[in-house]
């Protein structure tokens, strides 16, 4: 049983790890640059939904409606007033204003939130579903638990079809693969970026949602995930969104059941272990100029027998 909560507590913390990875990882792998106020956007979108919601009284699905649609507007705004001009920077110049600029609005839009709704944790409202239990092999899964990991579901599903199906999605693919050559190609890059920072905060909005969902509505909710966001993207590959996905529920499986025997500290400690390691093996893959982890672990074999 206690097996059967954890791997039901891991999919529910790794749906939120994907899908906030996911939207991090569309605005890194087109941009080049990780945008440092993403945890903002993700408590934004958290609290346009509150406020629409449990202060307004309105339906759930117009709020979270209401949050996608702000927080898109936002990230819309943030990209054509602040980033769009640093574009024809040099590259240290744009990097650095990139940091600086989406690290500014990071601190802003959490002074914002903290002075209209306060420091002190809010809980979400989803009338009642997370009382009403639905029995699962030997333990229960609340509504609101099994409506999250859908919801997450449904997410990469759109995306799926956005990436592989529409002229956008094979645009942002072909600038994360090589934006020189996209540009050759006809893609505008200036509206691609528009557009893969629309869509990551349009999601990290997502994310921000599911996450007040299931714990609590602080102004600096993002921050720890943020962290935890650059671990997954990195082990699912910058750009790669599914990879991100993978990535993500992998890291909350791997929470939920090391919790089991570790204390949080170390579980976190243990992550960043983890990546050092990722680094490790990669930098053997890369050194022996192989295609694979396997093709690389073969070749030291046959160096320390002395095949040849």
């Amino acid at each position: 049983m206690v097996l059967v909560e954890s791997l039901v507590n891991g999919l529910i913390q790794g749906s939120i790890y994907a899908v906030f990875a996911a939207s991090f990882t569309i605005i890194f792998g087109v941009m080049d640059i990780p945008n440092m106020g993403h945890a903002a956007l993700f408590a934004g979108g958290a609290y346009v939904y509150f406020q629409v919601v449990q202060l307004s009284g309105l339906p759930l699905a117009v709020g979270i409606l209401a949050a996608i649609l702000a927080v898109a507007l936002l990230g819309a705004i943030i990209e054509r007033a602040l980033l769009a001009p640093l574009y024809d920077r040099d590259e240290s110049g744009y990097i650095f204003g990139v940091i600086l600029v989406t690290l500014g609005v990071a601190q802003i839009l959490e002074r914002a939130f903290a002075q209209t709704w306060g420091h002190e944790p809010h809980y979400l409202a989803f009338g009642g579903l997370h009382n009403t239990p639905i029995a699962f092999l030997d333990t229960s899964v609340t509504v609101l638990e099994l409506i999250v990991f859908l919801f997450a579901l449904a997410n990469f599903a759109f995306l799926y079809w956005l990436i592989n199906s529409t002229t956008l999605g094979l645009s942002l693919r072909a600038i994360v693969q090589d934006r020189e050559l996209a540009r050759m190609k006809g893609v505008n890059v200036r509206r691609a970026f528009l557009s893969a920072f629309v869509l990551g905060s349009a999601m990290a909005a997502v994310a921000g949602v599911l996450n007040a969902a299931m714990f609590s509505l602080t102004p600096t909710m993002g921050f720890d995930l943020l962290i935890k966001a650059f671990i997954i993207v990195i082990l699912g590959g910058i750009g790669r969104v599914f990879g991100a996905m993978l990535a993500g529920y992998a890291l909350g499986l791997y929470e939920a059941f090391a919790v089991l025997t570790l204390s949080s500290y170390y579980i976190f400690a243990s992550e960043f272990a983890v990546l050092i390691l990722f680094f490790l093996v990669k930098a053997v893959v890369l050194r022996t100029g192989t295609e694979s982890l396997t093709g690389a672990l073969r070749q030291r074999v046959a160096r320390v027998r002395g095949v040849r």
